[in-house]
């Protein structure tokens, strides 16, 4: 019976790529994490590496699939601004709103640079989720 079930496991298992595409907040958040990642026009070894324990912590992503993850929502989410991203997280607790704040901080700060570019992304990103100035300085 042992097998059986870890056969009808694996069968059930969805892909990186499928687990992201059912789940429009996860989407959302993975191409806000991209977005800052490239809002300085660079890219380095350290952002990369902190978006890829981010897609492990958090989201469950093994390293191996964050490549095929990046390709899919380059594919799909091109058309996609960071505010309409944003914007799914708009009617969110304040706590969930503020962790994903949070996460686009820490993305930013992985090259310990915080530009200019990355830090207007993230103002704009917290203004369309409904955070105040005064929540911003809390997360700072």
């Amino acid at each position: 019976m042992r097998v059986l079930d870890a056969i009808a496991d694996l069968l059930n298992r969805k892909s990186s790529v499928q687990m992201v595409a059912d789940d429009p907040q996860m989407s959302a958040e993975l191409l806000l994490l991209i977005r800052t990642m490239f809002a300085d026009g660079e890219m380095n070894e350290k952002e990369v590496a902190a978006f890829q324990d981010m897609c492990s912590s958090v989201f469950e992503i093994p390293s191996k699939d964050v490549p095929e993850v990046i390709r899919f929502l380059k594919d799909y989410g091109y058309e996609t601004s960071s505010e309409q991203s944003a914007a799914l997280f708009a009617d969110m607790p304040k706590e969930r709103k503020s962790e994903l704040v949070s996460r686009l901080l820490v993305m930013a700060m992985a090259d310990a640079k915080f530009h200019d570019r990355e830090k207007a992304m993230i103002t704009r990103v917290a203004q369309t989720v409904g955070l105040s100035d005064e929540d911003m300085r809390a997360l700072s």
